[in-house]
């Protein structure tokens, strides 16, 4: 065999064969019509109408016949067309050598050529066998030499030349089979490579989402995937096209139009492989975005459409943008809050430390320091809840005491309690005596529970348990208060949400404590926090983070570090008086708050109120220490200490002050800017008194050194 008809390709050849055999009937008949035509006509010109009736009758019956045929073979299965071709040409074979021995022996020639090409042209094509083959081949031969024997054309005197002859005839016979087949092979492979690659770009086209239409200049739909058949519903192209209105343009067209059918012929006018993206438009409140290419197809002009579905991208972009907008809205409102409650602050401390003050004016300034407190708790809640948004949050682990730190909440919490009849306690199994997290962070989550519970208990008690097993930390914080309804927990989640009663009991706040702290553990490596409550009986708060332990060796290699880092700080020095400092900002009550509180220490100070006027001041004078505001007009605190580095490398001034930033920004990429830019250390508004006396008697020195040598 020369191929197998059950495999794919032997499925192909065998089509391939069946369509060669009808196609070459077709030319057969068409031959011998318009031969009997040409016979015909000689016929009656050289012998007349009337005369030859046994010559003209057969070739009349051959024209009409054949005729006939080309008729009804249409009609007939290709199968039946294979066995019809092979019956008619077995007995053209016959009649061949009988024409050329017994009726015209001088057109031999002629005949035995017609022989061969009738087997070339009608049968080689059809062998699928070998023995087939060499079955017909040997038939051949044996039909031209029976005739020739019996009409006594062909002897036996000299075998040789015979055998020869009839050899190569079967050698060639099988040689123009197999090149035939060898053809038909080739073509079998290219024909289902094509078909392969056709079927797997089908598959790919047809697994795309996307919508895609090639459409002719004709307006007519030329080919659709799936997709765009479900959107396209038959529809005309002209009318599905004009039922979006466009939700954003593109300006990639000139005077594009409101109609998107109109833009999108418009790429016809344009050169081949030209692209266009028109915009996103909508339709039952789903977006699209459309582009199309200026390709051939069929050797004429289309545009290849591809619709893409965008309403969840343009949510997603929109809810981003938002995002962004209250992550810098909330770290500007943070900021700007932090400024004059840091200076309230400063004041505050400066008035209490008098020894003139009443005990009315005592009260009234603890009230000032409390309300501060708790405006700088909302401050933080915000700025928290901004880094969290914009992934900005930084976790610090150290090693600390997890007793001590619960110890602190609850004093806290205690002292809120004082004139309210609810006691708190704490219950706790052993735990390690270091542990290793962000304590920050922890102690935020729990007096915010603990705070949630003071708010929210009228009378009875508030416990806090913590448990450590496992290397993980749990946390609960029950109380005997109003409880929350089951539906309404999921509210307290939520960005901004309030449950109804809490309205009524706790008025203040920003709705995000719980919101924050649940963020907060998940950052921690945490799964969030857990509520169980009922109304009227109270609610249980609980949380776990997972944790590491350390021995008591390594706590004393820690301590000894932390203490490594805690005394450059610490000033043994006494400061020359005549040294002073050079305040730079922007906002005239921060100065004045500032200088107040040096002025205590006896520290002289010079300000300025933008970097520009900063650099001149640097310029004329020699200070100390420079406390430089970050954010400022005309020249902000990062481009002045760039710009006061500058000065000292081009030799204007003799040596660089050390520079401290007062930011109310508590990012780390904030911190990094300040570093880079070259400034010498960071206090966060607003910033206890103390620290600020130390860090800048510190640095103080560090200038003074400078300035000596």
């Amino acid at each position: 065999m020369f191929f197998d008809k059950t495999t794919e390709e032997g499925k192909i050849l065998e089509s391939i064969r069946v369509h060669s055999a009808y196609k070459r009937l077709i030319i057969g008949m068409w031959s011998a019509i318009i031969l009997s035509s040409i016979h015909l006509t000689l016929e009656l010109i050289f012998n007349g109408i009337f005369t030859n009736f046994k010559g003209k009758f057969p070739i009349i019956f051959v024209l009409a016949y054949n005729y006939y045929l080309i008729g009804k073979i249409h009609q007939q299965s290709k199968q039946v067309t294979m066995v019809f071709i092979m019956i008619v040409t077995e007995l053209a074979q016959i009649v061949s050598p009988c024409l050329a021995f017994a009726y015209y022996p001088d057109s031999l020639i002629p005949y035995a050529q017609l022989s061969v090409l009738l087997f070339v042209f009608y049968q080689s094509f059809m062998f699928t066998n070998i023995k087939i083959l060499a079955f017909f081949s040997v038939k051949q031969i044996v039909t031209w030499g029976a005739f020739g024997y019996y009409y006594g054309m062909i002897t036996f005197s000299d075998p040789f030349p015979f055998i020869i002859g009839t050899s190569a005839v079967c050698i060639f016979y099988f040689m123009t089979t197999y090149c035939e087949y060898l053809k038909d092979v080739h073509l079998c492979k290219s024909k289902l490579k094509v078909q392969r690659m056709h079927k797997n770009i089908l598959s790919i086209v047809e697994a795309i989402s996307d919508s895609i239409i090639v459409l002719s200049k004709k307006n007519e739909v030329i080919f659709t995937n799936t997709s765009a058949k479900e959107l396209l519903s038959n529809k005309p192209p002209d009318d599905f096209f004009s039922e979006f209105k466009y939700y954003r343009k593109y300006n990639q067209i000139k005077d594009l139009q409101d109609n998107l059918f109109s833009n999108i012929k418009e790429l016809f006018i344009c050169s081949l492989g030209d692209e266009m993206n028109f915009g996103i438009v909508y339709k039952d409140k789903e977006l699209i975005e459309w582009r199309g290419k200026l390709i051939e197809w069929d050797n004429q002009l289309s545009i290849i459409l591809c619709g893409r579905n965008v309403t969840h991208l343009v949510k997603m972009e929109k809810e981003s943008v938002e995002n962004q907008y209250k992550s810098a809205l909330l770290r500007t409102v943070s900021h700007e809050l932090r400024t004059p409650t840091s200076a309230v602050i400063s004041i505050t401390q400066i008035i209490e430390s008098s020894n003139e003050l009443s005990k009315e004016n005592v009260e009234r300034l603890d009230i000032i320091k409390n309300s501060c407190t708790y405006q700088l708790c909302l401050i933080n809640d915000l700025l928290d809840y901004a880094q969290i948004l914009s992934g900005c949050l930084k976790i610090s682990k150290i090693f600390f005491n997890m007793n001590e730190l619960l110890l602190d909440c609850l004093k806290i919490i205690s002292i809120q309690l004082q004139e309210r009849n609810i006691s708190i306690e704490l219950v706790s199994n052993e735990l390690p005596e270091t542990i290793y997290s962000d304590p920050y962070r922890i102690k935020q989550i729990i007096l915010n529970l603990l705070s949630n519970a003071r708010k929210f208990t009228m009378r009875g008690s508030i416990v806090l348990e913590a448990f450590y097993t496992c290397d993980t930390f749990r946390i609960q914080c029950m109380d005997t208060g109003i409880g929350i309804s089951e539906d309404k927990i999921p509210l307290l989640f939520k960005q901004f949400g309030k449950v109804e009663d809490s309205v009524n009991l706790n008025p203040q706040g920003v709705g995000l404590g719980l919101v924050i702290s649940n963020m907060l553990v998940k950052e921690l490596g945490g799964e969030g926090i857990t509520v169980k409550s009922e109304v009227g009986k109270g609610s249980c708060f609980s949380f776990s983070i997972p944790m590491q332990t350390t021995s008591n060796s390594s706590i004393s290699d820690i301590a000894e570090e932390n203490a490594k880092v805690i005394v450059p700080s610490i000033c043994t020095k006494t400061i020359h008086s005549k040294n002073e400092i050079l305040i730079v900002d922007d906002t005239y009550f921060n100065i004045i708050a500032l200088v107040s509180v040096l002025k205590t220490e006896g520290i002289l100070c010079t300000y300025a109120f933008n970097g520009q006027d900063a650099l001149n001041k640097v310029k004329e004078k020699q200070f100390s220490c420079i406390l430089m505001d970050c954010e400022m007009p005309v020249l902000d605190g990062w481009e002045t200490t760039i710009k006061i580095h500058e000065l000292f490398e081009s030799k204007e001034i003799n040596f660089i002050p050390p520079i401290i930033a007062c930011t109310a920004h508590t990012t780390e990429v904030i911190k990094i800017k300040c570093t880079q830019s070259g400034m010498d250390d960071i206090i966060v508004k607003p910033c206890p008194t103390e620290i600020l006396i130390s860090k800048l008697k510190y640095w103080m020195l560090k200038g003074q050194e400078c300035i000596s040598s």
